[in-house]
């Protein structure tokens, strides 16, 4: 196997033959020779180029989606992509091609992906957003920057300069100026303000979480972590939790929780809430997908914590 990708409930890779192969659903299928080819994969869909032609694996399908693309963007359930020949931008979202926009002059001048929606400005400027099939105009000038999540935008206007959300179809001021810095994840976000108070809007509302900038933070779907004064901390449905009195070396995060190598090397967990002693040992690496946490001790011995036990 010359290199793999995975996420959800498939893998693709391409074998020794260069093949481009993918399992689903406890079938392998060939899909094709692997030259001049590019793929990704998310929880929910596999892309993959040949040349400039576009293809979607979902469900067990191979879908063509245009035969001449130089920009596209996966996320979760949603592909949008650009079709040169045509001059429409499009997505595959609902096992449906949709056309968001056409008669384009030029492709977008930037598009942002969350796992159920897409938000770009097109060749004229125009902030859009494309979201459980509708289509939405946020302004009719660029911001000044923006990123996509899960039923979420988070932007900063080029008028007044606000920042602003798209959240769950409506829109809103999630305050008068301008954050420090912003990250999005499923309908929640962190961020900094302008006074440097350390947010996060989650359930429709904004609550101050430190009255000071962390040393940093990150976000990934429902997972919130941060480190301050030398701790180590996670925010997880409304809560935060202290993990460690020390930042790891090394952490990765889940969409539920964070896996991190703590006191002597030893193997940690923060999942939905609880947090376990995964492994003594000496772990080789370490890698979270969904619900599982895989790593790797010894002599390339893999063992998988899942739900609390390992396998």
């Amino acid at each position: 196997m010359r290199n793999y990708k995975y996420a959800g409930n498939s893998v693709a890779y391409i074998d020794n033959k260069n093949d481009f192969r993918i399992y689903s659903n406890g079938s392998t299928i060939t899909m094709l020779n692997a030259a001049d080819f590019s793929y990704n994969v998310t929880d929910y869909l596999i892309s993959f180029k040949v040349g400039q032609v576009l293809y979607a694996f979902d469900k067990g399908e191979k879908r063509t989606l245009c035969y001449y693309n130089t920009m596209y963007a996966v996320n979760d359930s949603i592909l949008a992509f650009f079709d040169d020949s045509r001059n429409v931008f499009s997505a595959y979202y609902d096992g449906k091609v949709v056309d968001m926009e056409d008669s384009f002059l030029d492709k977008p001048k930037s598009i942002k992906t969350g796992p159920n929606l897409v938000a770009w400005v097109n060749q004229s400027n125009y902030f859009n957003v494309f979201y459980h099939g509708e289509l939405y105009q946020l302004d009719n000038i660029a911001p000044l920057a923006y990123s996509a999540g899960r039923d979420i935008v988070a932007y900063v206007d080029d008028y007044v300069q606000q920042f602003r959300l798209f959240y769950k179809g409506d829109t809103a001021t999630a305050e008068l100026f301008p954050p420090d810095s912003f990250k999005v994840g499923f309908a929640n976000m962190a961020y900094v303000d302008n006074l440097g108070n350390f947010k996060i809007f989650e359930n429709g509302a904004s609550v101050e979480i430190l009255p000071d900038r962390p040393k940093f933070f990150e976000v990934k779907g429902n997972t919130i972590v941060y480190g301050y004064n030398n701790t180590f901390n996670v925010y997880y449905d409304g809560k935060t939790t202290q993990l460690q009195t020390w930042v790891p070396n090394s952490y990765k995060m889940g969409n539920d929780g964070v896996a991190w190598i703590g006191d002597n090397g030893v193997l940690m967990l923060f999942h939905k809430g609880k947090t376990y002693t995964v492994s003594y040992e000496i772990v080789n690496n370490y890698y979270v997908n969904g619900n599982v946490l895989k790593y790797e001790v010894g002599n390339n011995t893999t063992t998988i914590f899942y739900n609390g036990k390992n396998y």
